[in-house]
């Protein structure tokens, strides 16, 4: 475009030029007699393509400079528009939080990246469903359970110290009852909660009164949930495989129902054995839809955070998920996040080149199906890759012993990264 205006502006000065020698030619008529005919043609010539020219660059120039500056406006910074208030915001019982819709919200930059949620009121980031999504937040407020309830506890639990579970806690986000896992799950399992998505199936592992079971049924209806707890063995030894502190789940309404329709499982998660036999026996049917989230919010013992991964994360089909929930710092859950972790982090990013220091996997069983891993305060989610889901020996679907020791994984030891 700027070479063009360039020439136009050269060859635009040709009709004037000819204009001012058509203006002495007559003025000195007498000379005309003198020319040649060859000589009077050029020059006829010359005062017809001039013309011919100054019809034609005239526009061009216009259109030309037109081009320019459309480019030179492409490389302006883009005029400031308020799209807040075209946001939809969460909407909750809880008047100190309610924020009504519509209404400009004041957001903190840094949390607000993709404009995919906002801060409320109180300060509180959340997630805003994409359209045609239910929304987890709202849903398990609904059935009380503690996945969502830290941000409704916290402002209480900050003017009043004795409100607070941990009280002294430096980030005071750890200081109320309960979670804030509802900004991950409506990231990740936000688009199983449309009502177009395929069928397929859910498990969690750990019912105990079912609040969290509860939201999971009405977050997923295309799921077909499970769930596995221990509580409702029959009561007696634990030496005898029973159950002597109470049937927790038992409390939940729906109870007996989930138990007719052989969706609530009774039994130790742990246990590899009943791990294997609810898998083939009433999951792994030939009409069952395929199984694309486990969940594991059970005991937070770090053992058994493990076993989950290792049984459960090679049979869910790709681009699948598995969540562990509760891994905060508590003793029980340490060893999870401090031993499991780097470990499987360090996997993730292995590449094997020969060309570099001679590097080892720490888990060949999950490596091959690992596609990402994704943590937020408390909770990490395991992505699969696309490799068909794996049905792996009950040896191989037991954790290594290096799982929960990092340092029997020779690649963690100094001299190995």
């Amino acid at each position: 475009a700027f070479y063009l205006l360039r020439q136009s502006t050269v060859i635009a000065t040709l009709p004037g030029m000819a204009n001012r020698f058509l203006g002495t030619l007559q003025s000195k008529t007498k000379m005309a007699t003198n020319f040649g005919v060859t000589q009077f043609l050029l020059v006829a010539n010359l005062i017809v393509m001039s013309f011919t020219a100054w019809l034609f660059w005239n526009p061009a120039n216009a259109n030309v400079q037109s081009l320019v500056d459309n480019e030179a406006a492409s490389f302006m910074p883009l005029k400031k528009e308020s799209t807040i208030n075209n946001i939809r915001t969460i909407d909750t019982h809880d008047s100190t939080r309610k924020i009504k819709s519509g209404r400009k919200q004041k957001r903190n930059s840094t949390t607000t990246t993709g404009l995919i949620g906002s801060v409320d009121s109180a300060g509180f980031y959340f997630v805003h469903p994409k359209e045609g999504e239910r929304n987890f937040y709202k849903i398990g407020e609904g059935t009380h359970t503690d996945k969502v309830s830290a941000p409704g506890r916290l402002p209480s639990c900050l003017k009043n110290d004795k409100s607070c579970t941990r009280p002294n806690c430096t980030r005071v986000e750890c200081r109320p009852w309960g979670h804030h896992y509802d900004t991950i799950y409506q990231q990740r399992l936000g688009p199983y909660s449309r009502d177009d998505v395929e069928p397929f199936q859910f498990l969690e592992i750990g019912f105990y009164q079912g609040g969290g079971y509860d939201t999971y049924r009405e977050f997923l209806p295309r799921g077909e949930c499970h769930s596995m707890e221990i509580a409702c063995l029959p009561e007696g030894p634990r030496n005898e495989g029973k159950w002597p502190w109470g049937n927790f789940a038992a409390k939940n309404p729906r109870y007996q129902q989930y138990l007719d329709e052989n969706r609530l499982h009774c039994g130790d998660a742990n246990n590899i054995t009943f791990l294997d036999t609810v898998w083939k026996n009433e999951m792994k049917r030939p009409d069952a839809p395929p199984l694309k989230i486990v969940i594991d919010d059970g005991a937070h013992l770090a053992e058994h955070m493990v076993q989950s991964v290792f049984y459960w994360f090679p049979r869910i089909e790709p681009r699948g998920v598995l969540v562990v929930e509760d891994i905060q710092p508590i003793q029980e859950a340490n060893p999870f996040r401090t031993q499991f972790l780097p470990q499987i982090m360090k996997d993730l990013h292995f590449c094997g080149d020969p060309k570099q220091q001679r590097d080892e996997l720490c888990f060949p069983s999950l490596f091959p199906l690992l596609a990402s891993i994704h943590c937020e305060m408390h909770i990490c989610i395991f992505e699969r890759n696309d490799h068909p889901a794996k049905e792996l020996s009950l040896d191989k679907s037991t954790p290594p012993k290096n799982a929960l020791d990092l340092k029997q994984c020779k690649s963690m030891l100094n001299g190995h990264w």
